[in-house]
């Protein structure tokens, strides 16, 4: 899908193309690919451990747009005014007008979002709590420590040093991720999980703990767990997430060598590889936002 943005509606920035900056082939060529996006991956499940409300939160991947553009809009004006939310999220095609309202309700319910003060209260503006605009900074920073690890840079010593403000390079990001078919629609081999609370934390889940193993082989082990364990972990009634799990075995993108939940645990390669090239777009995006910044 390829998404129209209008200029009144998230910002393009400037569009001439940075000099110096890391493409998605380039990244997906290099010899330690996998093993950096398993760090990455790691990074992610250590985010979700210190801070799991949030995590949770943003763990689907609809949620993890409407959160994007809900930051976007922060960091333009100082506030998040719902009606214009919405109708970034509707022009977006993100979700619906329902979905969106009951998005920032909920982020005011668990005090990832603040009201504040305003002279028409029917307004009802918001602002990113402590905590949530906290977490956007260690999920840039995730990214930028990944990009520095394919050519030793030194985007996240510039950031540090830029006070770690990133009020201008996230609305650059945010505006290609809205533009970019593979991020907005994800591989069809992540189905099973992608609208799943939690569900890209499983995804991650499943990469972070996978072994390095022969690029060509067809099963990637990823160790012996139980279901009953993972229900646990990513907070889910164990009969849902043993459907979905199902689903993904059907589908011949994880499997067990014996006795479900009491063997050993795989994912496919494609699942990998799917998981490498949708990491690496995002990440070449990044970079883009960053060489824009002066972050490169």
């Amino acid at each position: 899908m390829h998404v129209n943005i209008a200029s009144d509606q998230i910002p393009s920035g400037d569009k001439q193309e940075p000099p110096v900056a890391l493409t998605s082939d380039v990244m997906l060529a290099h010899p330690l690919a996998h093993d950096f996006i398993r760090q990455q991956a790691a990074g992610f499940l250590s985010r979700f451990t210190e801070i799991p409300l949030v995590a949770r939160i943003f763990a689907s991947h609809q949620r993890w747009l409407l959160a994007h553009i809900a930051l976007v809009q922060y960091f333009e004006t100082g506030q998040i005014l719902p009606a214009r939310f919405f109708d970034r999220i509707e022009h977006n095609a993100v979700a619906s007008r329902n979905t969106a309202d009951a998005f920032l309700k909920e982020m005011e319910t668990y005090g990832i979002a603040d009201p504040i003060a305003a002279s028409d209260r029917r307004s009802r503006p918001l602002v990113p709590s402590d905590i949530s605009i906290n977490a956007a900074l260690n999920w840039l920073e995730l990214h930028l420590e990944t990009l520095d690890r394919f050519d030793h840079g030194n985007r996240i010593q510039k950031f540090h040093a830029s006070g770690r403000d990133m009020s201008k390079v996230h609305p650059l990001i945010t505006a290609d991720f809205m533009q970019t078919a593979e991020l907005r629609d994800q591989p069809k081999v992540f189905d099973p999980f992608i609208w799943l609370n939690n569900g890209n934390i499983i995804i991650d889940w499943l990469i972070a703990n996978s072994q390095s193993v022969d690029p060509a082989a067809e099963r990637i082990p990823v160790g012996i767990v139980s279901i009953q364990t993972m229900s646990e972990t990513f907070h889910l009634s164990r009969t849902h997430l043993t459907r979905k799990l199902l689903d993904a075995a059907k589908a011949g993108t994880i499997g067990w060598l014996g006795a479900r939940g009491r063997s050993e645990l795989w994912v496919s390669n494609a699942f990998r590889a799917e998981y490498a090239r949708a990491q690496c777009i995002k990440l070449a995006i990044i970079d883009r936002a960053c060489a824009r910044c002066g972050l490169v």
